[in-house]
This record gives C-alpha cells, structure tokens and sequence, in this order.
C-alpha cells in the first residue's frame, strides 16, 4: 500500500522467524572452564528446566537475564547443537544483539533488563518487531518521521491518527530568567524555540528507548541525546541539547545568539573536527564563540556530559538553501541537515520541544522550566490553493465529484476553506512544503484515489487544424540527423569537470567555475565538448571496443564582461555557444574481413564535416585552412570556415593530449560552432528540376609547392572557371587525384582537378567552354606561381 502511494519499501527486516527458539533465561552460576582460561561454565534457567551452557563473553555473571537459543534454533545458517567444548557438554548458547539480527552490539551477550520473565520468548518480551526500510523521495520531508508514515498508513487505510498520550508538566522559574535568544539573521532562522531543563541525571538510556533506536540503525549515546535523537525520528524535527553551565552569558543570562559566521572563526564540531567557517555559513552562538553550525551538527565545546545537570533545548526552523549550502562546504551529511536541506515543519517545533522537555523528565529525573524561549518572524508557512475541478478529468482523466475530492485530501490534513460551483479552494499544512501549485493538489488526489483505478486510455488525437508557414529545423537536429545517417553515433556527457580539463580549451573568455561544486573534479563548466568525446572514447577503448566513430551536440560557456546597463540579475550569467563535435577512431570498415585493414584518417574526418555542413546548405561554402593549433598535429589540422567566419576546427589529436587517457592509436576530432551554422543556414530553400541538357569536363594537372593548399586553388577554380559564360555553369570542382613521385620535384605535389560544365539553358559546345577553360589555366598559373603538367 505504501509504494503504491509513492512511499517506496525498499526492505523488509524481520529477524522474528530466526528467534523462534531462543528465550529469556536467567544465569543462576557462572564458574571458570576447567580447560580454557577465557571460556566459562554457565548454568541458566528457563524456569521450568535448567541447562549448562559454554560461554566466551566477558560480561556473563550470575543473576543475569540473557537471550538463550536453545538447541535447535538456527541463527543466520548456524544451527544450535548439543556439543563439547574443550570436554564440557553445552546445551545452547548465549547470544549478543549482532547475533540475533537486532541490533550491532557484538561485544558481549545482550543483557536483558530484569523484569524480563525467564523462559518467555524473546519476541514477545523485548517486543521485537519486523522493520520497514522506507525510500522516501527528497519532495516528501513530512515522511522523514514515524507520525509522518502514520499519517500515511491512516490515510490509506481509512483510519484516524491516534493522539499522543504524554503530557509535559513543566515547573519552577520561568525560562526567560535563565536563559535569553538573539536571532540576527531572521531570513535565515525564521523561528527559534528554546527550554531549559534542570537537574538531569546523564546516564544510560533505559532498555525500551535503547530498543527504539537501535531497531532503526541508531546507536544509543546517553538518556539526554538519545532523547532529542528518539524526537528527531518521531516527529521529524531534529533537536539539540546545549550544557547550560558552558554557554557564556551576556546581560546576565546565558545566551543563544543566532547569526553568520565572522571570517576565520573556527568551530569543532562533535565530530571531534575542526572546521574554518564561511560568512555565509549560519552558526549558533553564544556571547563570544560559536557553539553548533546552524542545522548540522552541534558544538564539542557545550556538548552534554556525565557532569551535565542543566540542559538548554534547541528547536528551531533553518532556511532549507542555507543548510544545504553550508553541509556540501564543510562535507557534512547529517540526519539533521537531512530534514533541513527538505524543509521541516516550522508548525510542530512546539510540540517537539515540549515532547524531547517531557521525555527529559521520565528518563533523566529533569524539571522543565515553565515556558517556551520563542523568537519568531512574522511569515505564512501554510498556502491556499485552488483547484479549478475542471482540471481534475484534464490531467487524470477521471470524473470525480467535488465531495469525493474533498474526502480524499481531509486525511491528509489538506482542509477544503471555501468552494463555488467551479473550483475548491484548499489550505496545505505546513509540513507538506512541496505543495505549491494546482498540479500538486491533483497529484495527491491521483495518489488518494489510487494509480490502479484510473483507466488506461489513449488520449485524443482530434484537434483544430491550424495553417502556418513551416519554419526551419532546428541547428541540433539538423547535425544529429547527418551526423547519425554518417554512421557516427552520440554521447551524451556531463557539462561540467575538472578545470585542468577545459581550462585549454578556454580562449573565448576565463574559466566559470561552481560555487558549490561536488569536488574539483566537478567544479568548472565545460569550455569545449573535445574532453568529454575524449572519456568517453578511452573507456570504450579499455573495454576493447576501439573502432568509434561518436558524437555530442551540447552548449559551452565561458566567463564575460557584463555591459554597465545589464539587469544586475544577468550580470552574474556566463557566455554560451552550442557546439557540435565529433571524434573518430581505429578503423576505416570496423574489421570487416573482406575490406582491406585500413584505419581512419585525417580525409575520413574532413569527409564528415563536410557532409555535417551540407545539411544545413550554408550561403557560405565551407574553406579549410591549414593551421598549427595547440594540441593538435601541426601537420593534420585545419581551421573551418565560413566565408571569413572561423567556425571550428578539425585535425588529428597530438600524442601529448592522447597520452593521459592511456590512448597511442590516432584519434581525429572536429569541433564546430552549431551557433555559427545555424545563422549561416538558408532561411529559403529552392527546389530545381533535374538538369535537362549534358554537361562536359575538363581536366587539369598542377604542380603545386607542398605548403599550398589544394582547397585555395579548387575554391579559386570555381570561382574562375566560368570565364565568359554564364555565373553557374561551373556544377563543380573537384580534386580526383595526388601524386609526389618521380618526376615530380622535391618539395612540390602534382594536384589533378576535374572542371564539370553543365547549363540548364541549352547544351555546352567545345567552343563555348574551350576558351574558359584555357584562361582559368592562364589565371591559375599567375595567381599561384604554379605549371602544367
């Protein structure tokens, strides 16, 4: 019932069925073995038998109650057995808590309080109990305690929640003549509640609350913190009790002073740590010192002791971004800070204290001081919201009657303060801070009525036909559709990393880095998506897998010079560019067997770029230009553009880059502003017939110095190649072929180009394109210095 409600029972704990056989006995003697210095002979009663059991614990003795598994019982796989140990007969054998499955003490056998009746079953004397293990979602604070779930259970079910049945006697002077609370920061403690409780007796907590606590993980400490700790869980609301005597006064009394740290104020906290604190971070003081990081975890310097007789009780409500802030700085998880971080109920600190004030007087012998320390700032925590009932079939798609809604949410504490015929208006409690907005309202009716009984139905497909002009595709599913019809497939990675990382990668502006980061190795955003390709590529590599062709399309940012006119709420705000990158290595046909074993090169990843930019049919051709760019091989590396516009780069990975991902194999990867494309993009797009008429070529065979890029004299063809002619009957330049050999001279490469002439008037005759053809090699030559083969 509970996960079906959205409370996900994740475990079960029942220890019951593996202690059907072990009761409560009593050691009526305890003598040294005969035979073994550290084993000692024990006769325990069940009260109606006795028998004689072997035990090694250092604290049996007679007269004490302990667990005795009889023979026959099976614990965790051990089956208890009649059996000699070191010439002595045992019949069973005396347990600890870690042995039974209840607990983690496994220092000695568990010592069972007096009253216990020997040879009544363990089970029903101690009251042990199956345990549920709760995966409660960071949106549900309410369900971080026991009245929480019972509040659930009781709504699921069709009970009431039970009343509590203590009640607190407070006595004496009042509060406010023993102790006095300044909040300085009032956004950051809304509210904050103190007690004071006096002559308490510190010691063990008794057997019953000791249970409690350790059924659910919890170590028992002492009766004071085992109070505010059984509290915590209870209701939710975590507690703290300060040594009275240790807080320093100021006017007189001692004094809580809630405020935020002073640079360089050092707190060791009762983790035995000492911690620098932060301006930002919200601390409780007293008259001079600080003495617990506000909503975390308390101070060694007012921790309660053996020699505690007067207790001050902190209760209080923490703004849920300041204690989160201050846990991630300082490293600190608490189950504190755990309730905190998720917004506690600022409605149930009274009851809290009074409950942890009460519990302080039955188990510590205490006596409240009468009243309540209450600094509290004027501030609504509950809400009213209205539910427009036609919302309700919208978004569930079921008809419920506004009666029926208003039955669902009552158990629930969500009140129903006025209606009309078309909506509810209801009022939250104040412990359900995730109820913000209408949709909340319909999800916890979903919720009441039960995901099983809304029908499963398709939804409507019938709508109105609206005429509009079709708009262009957007730049990333342009580039994923090419990039994915070329084989390559996409990644997707984090935006965020170490700053050694893209620290190189960082030329359009400074580093951004997180205030809050998780660690230095999440703490920069990326300034290139070239790392990410990187990772990804060496830990498929180490898996074997080595022949990748991948891809991601993602944003980078960098830091900026706000403008003096900003809205000072985007002055803080980083510079961004969407980007599109790719990475290719190992072979060329993926192993195939019957292609040659060739790997991938340079031309593979200048191939992909080409056809990534086709897709977009840019008003600019694409240009490469030869460039020596760090981390790259000076002699495979090119910078892309667009007209006079750089819009990325692509070459082959310098062996320095590759290294420390433990990569030797080339590695070739191209990186391109999605931006950039993206305003180069044709906003029109004109759709030709094929051509009607045959098209010629023409041959031409160079002999260009080495350093000269063959794309500088292609683009230069086409661009000339017409001559007289028309503008576009040049269809195309190509580059088909590349010789170095002999005869050619050193230092020089032989580049054949293929000319195609094609116009969509009339058919081309050799006497039109002759004459062209012959002054684009008259242009080339003197523009170039080069010769015809």
């Amino acid at each position: 019932m509970l996960t079906m409600a959205g409370v996900e029972v994740e475990e079960i704990h029942d220890p019951t069925p593996h202690l059907d056989g072990v009761v409560v006995g009593e050691i009526i003697s305890c003598e040294k073995h005969p035979d073994a210095d550290r084993l000692q002979v024990c006769e325990v009663t069940t009260g109606a038998e006795s028998a004689t059991v072997v035990c090694g614990a250092p604290n049996a003795r007679s007269g004490l109650k302990v667990a005795l598994a009889t023979v026959g019982t099976e614990l965790a796989g051990l089956k208890v057995a009649a059996r000699k140990v070191r010439g002595v007969k045992s019949f069973g054998m005396l347990c600890s808590q870690a042995e039974l499955g209840v607990g983690e003490d496994s220092d000695g056998i568990w010592e069972l309080p007096s009253h216990y009746e020997a040879g009544q079953p363990l089970v029903e004397a101690a009251n042990i109990a199956p345990t549920l293990v709760l995966g409660i979602t960071p949106n549900r604070p309410d369900l971080l305690s026991h009245i929480g779930i019972a509040r659930e259970v009781a709504a699921l079910t069709g009970q009431r929640l039970k009343s509590t049945n203590w009640r607190l006697v407070d006595q004496g002077v009042e509060v406010g003549g023993q102790a006095r609370v300044v909040v300085d920061d009032g956004v950051g403690c809304p509210r904050y509640l103190a007690r004071v409780v006096k002559n308490v007796t510190v010691q063990e907590s008794p057997t019953w609350l000791k249970r409690r606590l350790e059924a659910i993980g919890q170590r028992p400490i002492n009766n004071v913190v085992d109070a505010t700790n059984y509290v915590l869980f209870e209701y939710g609301q975590p507690l703290h009790a300060f040594d009275l005597a240790e807080l320093e006064a100021e006017s007189g009394l001692p004094t809580i002073r809630v405020r935020r740290a002073q640079a360089g104020e050092v707190l060791e906290t009762l983790d035995e740590t000492e911690r620098t604190l932060d301006p930002d971070d919200l601390i409780i003081a007293d008259a001079s010192r600080p003495v617990a990081l506000a909503g975390v975890m308390g101070g060694a310097s007012s921790e309660v002791s053996e020699t505690t007789t007067d207790v001050l009780l902190e209760c209080a409500y923490f703004d849920p971004k300041i204690v989160r802030r201050t846990a991630r700085r300082h490293g600190m998880h608490t189950e504190a800070s755990h309730r905190f971080e998720r917004g506690a109920d600022p409605g149930v600190l009274l009851r809290a204290i009074d409950r942890c004030a009460q519990l302080l007087t039955e188990i510590a012998g205490g006596e409240a001081s009468k009243g309540v320390v209450d600094v509290s700032q004027k501030g609504e925590f509950t809400r009213d919201i209205t539910l427009r009932l036609k919302q309700v079939p919208r978004i569930l798609g079921i008809e419920l009657p506004p009666e029926e809604v208003v039955q669902l949410l009552e158990p629930l504490e969500i009140r129903c303060v006025s209606r009309n015929e078309d909506s509810l208006r209801f009022t939250t409690p104040s412990f359900r801070p995730d109820l913000e907005r209408e949709a909340d309202i319909i999800e916890e009716v979903a919720r009441r009525f039960g995901y099983d009984n809304i029908p499963e139905r398709l939804p409507g497909i019938a709508g109105p036909f609206v005429s509009q002009e079709k708009v262009g595709e957007a730049a990333s599913v342009v580039a994923r559709r090419r990039l994915l019809a070329a084989g390559a497939s996409e990644i997707v990675t984090f935006a965020i990393g170490s700053p050694s990382i893209y620290g190189p990668h960082a030329q359009k502006g400074p580093l951004v880095k997180l205030l809050n980061p998780l660690g230095e190795e999440l703490s920069a955003l990326r300034t290139s998506l070239l790392p990410g390709l990187m990772s990804v590529y060496a830990r498929n590599h180490r898996q074997g897998t080595k022949d990748l062709r991948i891809f991601e399309i993602g944003r980078t940012f960098w830091g900026r010079t706000p403008a003096a006119d900003e809205d000072p709420r985007d002055r803080d705000l980083p510079s961004e560019e969407g980007r599109v990158a790719c990475l290719l290595g190992g072979g060329r046909h993926d192993g195939k067997w019957y292609q040659k074993d060739q790997s991938v090169d340079f031309f593979d990843l200048i191939g992909l770029v080409e056809s990534l930019v086709e897709g977009f049919d840019t008003t600019e051709p694409l240009r490469r230009r030869a460039l020596a760019a760090e981390g790259f091989n000076p002699h495979a590396c090119a910078e892309l553009l667009l007209g006079d516009e750089v819009i990325g780069v692509a070459g082959q990975v310098h062996p320095n880059v590759a290294q420390p991902y433990d990569l030797s194999e080339p590695l070739f990867v191209a990186e391109l502003s999605l931006d950039a494309l993206e305003r180069a993009q044709k906003r029109s797009i004109r759709f030709q017939s094929l051509p009607k008429f045959p098209g010629t070529r023409r041959d031409i065979a160079l002999i260009a110095p080495n350093d000269l890029p063959a794309e500088t004299i292609r683009s230069f063809i086409k661009k000339n190649a017409g001559g007289e002619l028309e503008s576009d009957v040049v269809e195309a330049v190509r580059l088909f072929d590349i010789y170095d050999g002999k005869p050619i001279p050193t230092g020089s490469v032989s580049l054949a180009f293929a000319i195609f002439y094609r116009s969509r008037e009339r058919t081309l005759t050799d006497e039109e394109v002759g004459p062209a053809f012959e002054a684009v090699l008259e242009k080339v030559k003197s523009e170039f210095g080069v010769s015809i083969r």
